[in-house]
């Protein structure tokens, strides 16, 4: 089966990807009969490219590390923007990887929307889409009989998503507990071991975990879209960010995150979503919360993310993950990829 792909966003994760695709060509081809091609991509500020024969991911990655534009590799009538793109492009899956206002989950829920409405397979790195149009773009995904996944929006590569679609069958959760943000997770860190804040922040932004303005993330915002997205999709809510009561750590002191630890336990940035039993609603929050050491999300350092389910059935199931790069989220986004490919988006319970 060849597949052609188009790219939406070539910045750390697409590129990462593209490197995972080429490094990946002989297992794609030998253990699930998948040979692919790059068809397009769209760039925020070096330009656009379409080839139906298919790009040269090589060049287009030189390109793009030079500072140089995609033009040249592109055949045919000029491409204006992104959306113009979806629809010129000869591609069977869109791979959606842009940047993202959390406060709106857009730009990236029109080009997801316009992607399935164009019968294309999407696949997201975009927490947005999922925490503020759910509902709406998995039902336009149904009626297109088209995969929409997005395992790489919580959690980077690893299956936390995966695991409520085809592992948590017949279950009730009751409750999602998790450390989700690795930026405010570091800065925590570094606070217990005397790093004041700015130097804290400073540092995540030197090890390229936080952003120049890592406001969204110290104030809750990325956290909060995130715990969105397991209440919705794990747990059926109808959540939005805002629905979230948020606090961020902008008040955490060493001496706070210091004395916690003195005293047998850890300051952690904690996302949780709770069903509650009488009226089977579920409300969300986002709040430092002092954990003791003998709770395993307390032991999740530097950059490391983790999430705890609570069920009828399983009681306590947690699930770490070790400090990540752009693979680990291309990695998660290649999964999706091949489970649209083997039919699994057809599965009902996600």
């Amino acid at each position: 089966m060849h597949i052609k792909l188009a790219l939406l966003g070539f910045g750390n994760v697409h590129r990462a990807l593209a490197r995972l695709l080429l490094r990946k060509t002989d297992v794609l081809r030998d253990e699930y009969n998948l040979t692919i091609s790059v068809t397009g991509i769209a760039t925020h500020s070096r330009g656009f490219a379409i080839d139906p024969a298919g790009l040269d991911l090589v060049r287009a990655l030189e390109l793009v590390e030079a500072g140089q534009k995609l033009d040249a590799l592109h055949q045919g009538e000029p491409v204006r923007d992104t959306l113009a793109l979806i629809a010129a492009c000869p591609a069977d899956l869109v791979m959606e990887a842009t940047w993202l206002d959390p406060r709106s989950g857009q730009p990236a829920i029109d080009y997801v929307r316009a992607a399935l409405q164009a019968g294309r397979h999407v696949v997201t790195a975009n927490k947005g889409p999922v925490a503020y149009a759910y509902r709406d773009l998995l039902a336009l995904a149904k009626a297109q009989d088209r995969g929409f996944f997005f395992e790489s929006t919580v959690m980077d590569g690893a299956p936390v998503l995966g695991i409520g679609r085809e592992a948590l069958l017949a279950t009730d959760v009751k409750r999602i507990r998790g450390i989700l943000n690795s930026t405010t997770n570091y800065v925590l860190t570094c606070l217990e071991r005397g790093i004041d804040f700015e130097d804290a922040i400073i540092q995540a932004q030197e090890i390229g975990v936080a952003e120049a303005d890592p406001a969204t993330d110290l104030e809750g915002w990325d956290s909060a879209v995130k715990i969105t997205v397991l209440a919705n999709v794990i747990m059926g809510a109808d959540l939005r960010p805002s629905d979230v009561d948020r606090t961020g750590i902008m008040a955490t002191s060493v001496q706070e995150a210091q004395a916690a630890v003195q005293a047998g336990e850890r300051i952690k940035l904690v996302c949780e979503a709770v069903r509650d039993d009488a009226t089977g609603m579920v409300r969300a929050s986002v709040r430092p919360m002092r954990l003791p050491f003998a709770d395993p999300l307390s032991q999740v350092q530097q950059t490391s993310s983790a999430v705890t389910f609570e069920t009828d059935t399983l009681h306590h199931l947690t699930l770490v993950e070790g400090d990540t790069d752009p693979t680990t989220t291309a990695y998660g986004m290649l999964v999706d990829m091949i489970n649209i490919l083997r039919g699994r988006y057809r599965y009902e319970s996600f």
